[in-house]
């Protein structure tokens, strides 16, 4: 698979600033205590954190007593929604074309791995979709 481990941090962090935010009432979270409880690097930290930002997951604060906070209620997130935040336009499937052997046959073997794995990517996204963050809580 071509993916990263960004699609697990990215949860663990959606989850965490949801169960802290639900202890201690709406404070926002530093990137450092994410990072230091979750153990995930801080640079990790930071980028699977501007991902979810940019896909409108989390919002962030500058300043002192700045951090992340959730954008919407976990309950409205689903994992596809994580993913494509943190793997934008990645396909699933690398597929190796740059063959020497060139014809119709060849080219129709080539589509057809190409409509079989599309497929399978599609059926991902779509399980993916079925699943709300708050499901992974139960």
């Amino acid at each position: 698979m071509a993916y990263s481990t960004a699609l697990s941090q990215g949860i663990s962090i959606l989850l965490y600033i949801h169960s802290i935010s639900e202890e201690q009432c709406f404070n926002f979270l530093s990137t450092k205590v994410i990072s230091e409880q979750l153990n995930i690097p801080v640079p990790t930290t930071v980028k699977v954190l501007r991902s979810l930002s940019n896909a409108r997951l989390t919002v962030a604060k500058e300043g002192a007593k700045g951090g992340v906070l959730l954008a919407r209620p976990l309950s409205e997130m689903t994992l596809l929604d994580v993913f494509l935040a943190v793997e934008p336009g990645k396909a699933l499937f690398k597929i190796h074309t740059d063959v020497a052997l060139q014809g119709k046959e060849v080219d129709e073997v080539k589509q057809r791995i190409f409509t079989h794995l599309d497929k399978a990517e599609l059926a991902m996204q779509n399980s993916l979709k079925e699943v709300r963050l708050t499901d992974l809580l139960k």
